[in-house]
């Protein structure tokens, strides 16, 4: 009886379009996802289209179970669980993925990449194919696709960040990187590496002059109310991905891969767009009410960030990996420019 009360169950959820639910009475396969952010976030969003997709797409063969906001904890945390199986998929960023598998270090270089179009031709490039195929033979984890969440911005109290000369003597805040250690160096400012947890506390008392970070970061984190200069000089790609089990994934039939693949794809193109309209539509605009001065570098005062930053970081990433893979990279990003500059001429 409870059985046919099941089934007559799962016909009327079909027949009204309801089909998620359904995924929760016959799913075949769960996916327990987890990521670091809050629920009304753009992240968050995409998460819900992949669950959408995914359990629809499989006519509720995977059920897709969401934790959000650091449930299971940090993002590092989930890609060892995911790593070790105890969940499916996880996020990562730009700067946690080097700890699971080194080459992805690359991916935090700054002034690699010029803007967010460059960077999603390099990921469906043959050498990040390549470099993704090998993370997931050697650590156990596949992206399966990412979304830039902005680029970084240099901000501070002591003057207008204009050009590399203007960095000297200030005294700015990064992550425990050694790429945005040797960058603010380079350029004459002194770097400061603070827990995340306490900078808001170190930009309000004085301890650092500075910090950089996303424009969303920069509003949404009210940075506005203790710092004062705003550079938009777009220094390092921010890259939220989607990382798989692999493990998990070859267990999937071949159908499902291809669901699971596309519903990743569909929640980056989500997260995207809705950062990428706060950024450059809304923030901008917002921090300038709240009292910051906004300030865009020139194409001439721009280069001198990337003149500055470009032999350090390419003699780091020399020493700590292959340099044939480090050179393989900056030709491909070259070819990727070469080809867009052509195809407007």
């Amino acid at each position: 009886m409870k059985s046919r009360m099941k089934k007559a169950l799962a016909a009327t959820l079909v027949a009204v379009g309801l089909n998620l639910p359904l995924s929760a009475l016959s799913a075949d396969f769960t996916i327990r996802a987890s990521h670091s952010e809050a629920t009304d976030s753009p992240l968050h969003k995409g998460y819900l289209v992949f669950k959408a997709y995914v359990e629809g797409a499989s006519a509720g063969k995977v059920e897709v179970v969401i934790s959000p906001a650091g449930q299971l904890g940090s993002i590092k945390d989930g890609l060892e669980q995911a790593k070790a199986g105890a969940i499916q998929v996880a996020q990562a960023d730009e700067q946690t993925l080097d700890a699971f598998y080194k080459p992805m270090m690359i991916m935090a270089t700054p002034y690699l990449f010029a803007d967010d179009e460059e960077a999603r031709q390099f990921l469906a490039s043959d050498v990040f194919i390549k470099t993704n195929e090998a993370m997931a033979a050697e650590a156990g984890l596949r992206m399966l696709a990412a979304s830039s969440y902005g680029f970084r911005n240099f901000t501070n109290n002591v003057r207008p960040i204009k050009s590399a000369v203007d960095m000297k003597g200030i005294r700015l805040r990064v992550p425990p990187s050694p790429m945005s250690l040797a960058m603010v160096n380079a350029m004459g400012g002194s770097p400061t590496p603070i827990p995340w947890e306490e900078l808001y506390g170190a930009l309000q008392t004085g301890v650092v002059d500075g910090q950089e970070n996303p424009l969303g970061v920069i509003h949404d984190y009210s940075f506005n109310e203790v710092q004062k200069y705003l550079t938009v000089d777009n220094h390092q790609l921010g890259l939220n991905s989607i990382i798989v089990s692999e493990q998990f994934f070859k267990s999937l039939p071949p159908e499902l891969r291809e669901i699971v693949v596309t519903g990743a794809q569909m929640a980056a193109v989500t997260e995207y767009g809705e950062r990428n309209y706060q950024s450059r539509v809304v923030t901008i605009e917002a921090l300038r009410k709240k009292g910051m001065e906004v300030y865009f570098p020139t194409t001439e005062e721009a280069a001198t960030f990337s003149a500055a930053a470009k032999a350090p970081m390419q003699e780091y990433l020399n020493k700590e990996l292959d340099p044939a893979f480090v050179k393989a990279v900056y030709d491909e990003i070259e070819q990727i420019r070469g080809k867009r500059a052509s195809a407007v001429q």
